[in-house]
Formats: structure tokens, C-alpha cells, sequence
């Protein structure tokens, strides 16, 4: 492993080291576009050298606030060479949010997408230099003139190699899913040691691997995933666009594929569409597959499994590049039934745990240490322990450093001994692997004293294909109840085998027998005061547009319970 001690000297070491190997790859209209290793070191170099002329100096912000692409990577190498922090903005932000955080912040320069993200942006916080990526009208810099910047690049070295491991690098607004959102400080020595621990737990070979990036780079999850692509050596390719993400793993053929759990889920869904259009024999062979694979109690025929896998995982994998050798989901809970039939598939499936104030792993499944279930062992350099509630806390270099402009904020999340308090109810193992429990906020206390933790609850209802999303609710009331939103592609499919329409589909008997049948299913493994007694459908599905979702698709659980309130009350009257 290299001494960086931040994260560009990490780099630029194994883009030294590797350029012949390491490309950087993406789709376009008319076929790929690559870059090799030294055309990305002396671009980042000009990019670096045009924001010193802007004024850019330590300490400055620099925003970026386009979707994943090329130009993002460089810009962010670019900005922290010269001690500057990159603040990512998702692409999806509501504009009283992108407002906030570009104050908040106070950015200097920000990457925009195109135009019209160009226009928002001054329009939140006038006086910032937006650079457009492409399209970009009169009055602001197209990405063409920082690439082509004139640069040292030796000059460009010596920069970085002023950057210490205690500078910050970036800061990272939480999603927000119970107010208003904060910025995470996160300095380069902690995440130097994230790279580092991920390349112990997961070994790359810069010949032979093939990493894909699909997520926003805003997400600290994914951010990391890339430094370990960059610091690994080998080709990496970047999915502009997660809605094509099926096109860039026939096109790219990864190796390595990191992913959140909805993706899969979706990329599921399309399987079972494909299944169910079919006919005959092969529809029934890939739907009796799929009964089997959702079954955690039994395992499949010896007879019935090769049929299986030639008929339906082998086309499955062979949609996912056939190379596949790594798969890690992050960022939320993995359900059961999506680690059991990528398994079944023969996509090696492993999940983690982390948390953006943690830089963000702490703990991760890895191919020499697996238990489905659990989240894995800690990370390399990560020390846990629990509360006698069960909340888990944990300590190592990768803490950060405190929320931005939040002083006493920070003093609650990070003890004087510098235990950091994640928030997640959790129990370790005799052989160290940990298991989520919940969020000790969440935690619901029902009319009768009993403490429900929603979460499991709402994993297990959303594990049937009509339901996108669960909220559970139980805090003061007699029994638990829940508000159900149903998924609109299911729906859709329903709607279009009985010849209605989605809004008919979802008040149907069909559909209403169907939900009673999997809430029974799931009250079988509750206690009898956790069982759900009644639900509410939601009318509409649950999205960022709409509030009830985070730009990183988590739940606002307040915010969904207060808008369902009515009805709610009215299953208790």
C-alpha cells in the first residue's frame, strides 16, 4: 500500500505506476470516449492551474454540481490539488436545498451540467462562477477552456505534494431526511484510509479487473468506490446516466460493480417483466425460478437448478457483462430476497455498512469474509463498540471532522474520547460481524409501552414486487399500522394484464387479497406487538420530486406519516 497521505498523491501514484493499464471510459451517442492515465494527470493539471487563476486558494470552496461524468473526477482531482474542498451537489436537489447549500458552503466556483443547471445555480447564489460541461452561453466557461489551460505539471506535483492528511477535502451535505441538511466535514487523511482499507478488503488486479461506477458522485459511498478504481490502476467507466446503467454493463463488461440496493431491485424487476412476457415452457421454467429463489427455507432441486441457470441466470448474467466477479451494495439495507437470488444467480453479492460522518465504511462483507444477514466485519482501522440501548459507536481516522458551521452539533455526534455516535442500533457477534437493528431515532414507543423498531418491519413489507416502499407507524397509537406505496411499473403490468388502468389496479381485490397475504406472511415472524394490524395505499408513489424520498432514495419518515395522517387516524378511530 502507498504512504499518501492525500487523496491526489494516492492518484497520481497509481496512475503513475499503472499507466498502462488504467483508461477512463464512457458512453457517448456515437460509441465510448476514453482517457488514458497521462492525458488525465496533465488535464487535471490545466484544470488545476485555471482555478488558481480564478483565485482559488486553500481553504476556498469549489462546487460541482453536475451528474456523474469525466469532467467531475478531474474538476474534484483539480480543486483539491491546490488545497481547495470539493462540495458535491446532487443533480436532483430541490432548489431550497441547492440554495441552503450553496450558502451555506459558500462555493466560489461551481461544475455545472449544462445551461440550464448553470441558470439555477446563479439564481441560488448570485455572484458564484458557474463552468459549464457542454452548452455553455455567453457569460460563462465552457469546460474546453480549463481543459486547455496552459499548466506545469510538475508544478502541478508540487502542489499537490503540499497537501497534508488534516487538510479538509471535502464536505459532504447529509441528505436531510429529517431537516434541513448539514455539511459533513471529511478531511483526505480519513478518507486516504478509507481507499486503503478497501483495497486490503478487496484486492484488484490493474491487468485483469474492470470497475464500473454508476452512482452519483455527490454520494460519499460512491466517491470513495472511485478513489479505489483510480488508486487500484485499472480501467474504470463511468455510467453517466444510472437509468442506462444496463447498457454500460453489456458495453463495459466489469469486473467490479457497486451498487444501492434499489438498483438491483429494479434491475430485478426487469428479469421478472422478461420472465412473465414469455411463453409456454420458458415462462413457466423462469417463473418457477423465481418462486424458488424467494424462498429463504428451501434449497433448489439438484435436477431442477442447471435447467434454471442455462435457461434463466445465465441470460441474466450474460446481460451484466458475464464478468462479474464483485458486487458490493451500500447506502441502504440489503433485503434478503435480493441477496438470495443474486446468489442463486451466481453474482457474488456483498453488503456493507457505512455512514457519510464516517468517511463512510465501517463495516463490509468481503469475498474472504461472508455472512449473509449482517453487514460484515470492520473495516481495517475501524473500532466499534455498543451503548447499553444497542447504539453502536464507532472510532477510527476516518471520524470527521465535525459539521460545517455547527459547532454544537458536532460536539453530540463525537465524544471528548473520539467515539463518533452513529444513530444505528446494532449487536456484534462472537466472530465480529455486525448486525443492523435500526435507528435509535426511529425507534416507536406504542400506546401500550412497547418499543417497535419500524425499520425491519418496513424491509420485510417491501419485499413483496407491488410494494416500492413501507412507514411504519406506531409511535402513541394502540397497534401498528403502515402506509403502502405500491410500485408504478407492477402496477402498470397489472393494469395492462386486466385491461384497466394503474389507479383501478391498486383498489382492485386482487391486489387488496394479495397485500393481506404478504402482511400475514410477514406478522408470522413478529412479536404480537409488532404485527401490522391495518395500512393505508398511497395514491401516489413515493419521490424526490414529491419530498417523500432523499436524493440518496431514503424514506422521510415524518414527512410521509404527516401527509398520511388522515387516514392513518381514521384505521384508529
Amino acid at each position: 500500500m502507498s504512504e499518501a497521505q492525500n487523496l491526489v498523491e494516492l492518484v497520481l501514484r497509481s496512475l503513475d505506476a499503472n499507466a498502462s493499464t488504467f483508461r477512463l471510459h464512457w458512453r457517448e451517442e456515437n460509441g465510448t470516449g476514453t482517457l488514458d492515465a497521462r492525458t488525465l494527470v496533465r488535464t487535471t493539471a490545466s484544470v488545476a492551474g485555471w482555478l488558481r487563476a480564478q483565485g482559488v486558494v486553500r481553504g476556498d470552496r469549489v462546487g460541482i454540481a453536475c451528474s456523474p461524468c469525466p469532467e467531475w473526477i478531474v474538476f474534484d482531482l483539480a480543486a483539491l490539488s491546490l488545497g481547495a474542498i470539493t462540495v458535491p451537489f446532487f443533480a436532483n436537489l430541490s432548489p431550497e436545498h441547492l440554495a441552503w447549500e450553496l450558502r451555506d458552503s459558500g462555493s466560489k466556483v461551481v461544475l455545472c451540467g449544462d445551461a440550464a443547471q448553470s441558470a439555477q445555480i446563479q439564481a441560488a447564489a448570485p455572484g458564484t462562477l458557474p463552468v459549464v460541461v457542454s452548452g455553455a452561453p455567453a457569460g460563462e466557461v465552457p469546460w474546453e477552456r480549463l481543459a486547455s489551460h496552459p499548466a506545469d505539471v510538475e508544478d502541478f506535483r508540487r502542489s499537490v505534494a503540499e497537501i497534508l492528511d488534516t487538510d479538509i477535502a471535502t464536505i459532504i451535505y447529509t441528505s436531510g431526511s429529517t431537516g434541513r441538511p448539514k455539511g459533513v466535514v471529511l478531511d483526505h487523511g480519513g478518507m486516504v484510509a478509507q481507499v486503503e482499507a478497501a483495497r486490503i478488503a478487496f484486492p484488484a488486479d490493474p491487468t485483469a479487473d474492470f470497475g464500473l461506477s454508476c452512482l452519483p458522485l455527490a454520494h460519499v459511498f460512491e466517491r470513495i468506490v472511485t478513489y479505489f478504481h483510480l488508486a487500484s490502476g485499472h480501467p474504470l467507466a463511468i455510467s453517466r446516466d444510472v437509468q442506462q446503467v444496463s447498457l454500460d454493463l453489456l458495453a463495459f463488461r466489469p469486473t467490479i460493480f457497486t451498487v444501492v440496493p434499489r438498483l438491483l431491485e429494479k434491475l430485478l424487476a426487469k428479469v421478472d417483466a422478461q420472465v412473465d412476457a414469455a411463453r409456454g415452457i420458458r415462462r413457466w421454467i423462469g417463473r418457477a425460478a423465481r418462486r424458488e429463489s424467494e424462498r429463504e427455507r428451501h434449497a433448489l432441486s439438484p435436477l431442477l437448478e442447471p435447467i434454471f441457470d442455462a435457461l434463466v441466470w445465465a441470460k441474466v448474467r450474460k446481460a451484466m457483462g458475464e464478468r462479474l466477479r464483485l458486487v458490493v451494495s451500500g447506502g441502504a439495507a440489503l433485503p434478503s430476497v435480493v441477496e438470495i437470488r443474486m446468489r442463486r444467480m451466481g453474482l457474488p453479492i456483498l453488503e456493507g455498512y457505512g455512514l457519510t460522518e464516517h468517511s463512510p465504511v465501517v463495516a463490509v462483507n468481503t469475498p474472504a469474509a461472508s455472512r449473509p444477514g449482517t453487514v460484515g466485519r470492520l473495516f481495517h482501522g475501524v473500532e466499534a463498540r455498543t451503548e447499553s440501548d444497542s447504539e453502536l459507536l464507532v472510532r477510527s481516522r476516518s471520524v470527521f471532522k465535525g459539521y460545517w458551521n455547527r459547532p454544537e452539533e458536532t460536539a453530540e455526534a463525537i465524544g471528548p474520547d473520539g467515539w463518533l455516535r452513529t444513530g444505528d442500533l446494532a449487536s456484534i457477534d462472537a466472530d465480529g460481524f455486525l448486525k443492523l437493528v435500526g435507528r435509535k431515532k426511529d425507534l416507536c414507543k406504542t400506546a401500550g409501552g412497547k418499543y417497535v423498531a419500524p425499520t425491519p418491519i418496513e424491509e420485510a413489507l417491501a419485499r413483496h414486487p407491488l410494494v416500492e416502499h413501507a412507514v411504519v407507524c406506531a409511535d402513541g397509537r394502540k397497534f401498528v399500522s403502515a402506509v403502502l406505496a405500491l410500485d408504478p411499473q407492477a402496477l402498470q403490468a397489472r393494469a395492462r394484464a386486466a385491461g384497466s388502468d394503474p389507479v383501478h389496479a391498486a383498489s382492485s381485490t386482487e391486489v387488496e387479497l394479495e397485500l393481506s397475504e404478504h402482511v400475514r406472511a410477514v406478522n408470522a415472524s413478529l412479536d404480537e406487538w409488532e404485527k401490522v394490524r391495518r395500512w393505508v395505499v398511497s395514491p401516489l408513489p413515493f419521490t424526490i420530486e414529491g419530498g417523500e424520498l432523499t436524493p440518496t432514495l431514503k424514506v422521510r419518515r415524518s414527512l410521509v406519516l404527516s401527509r398520511h395522517s388522515a387516514a392513518l387516524d381514521a384505521l384508529y378511530a
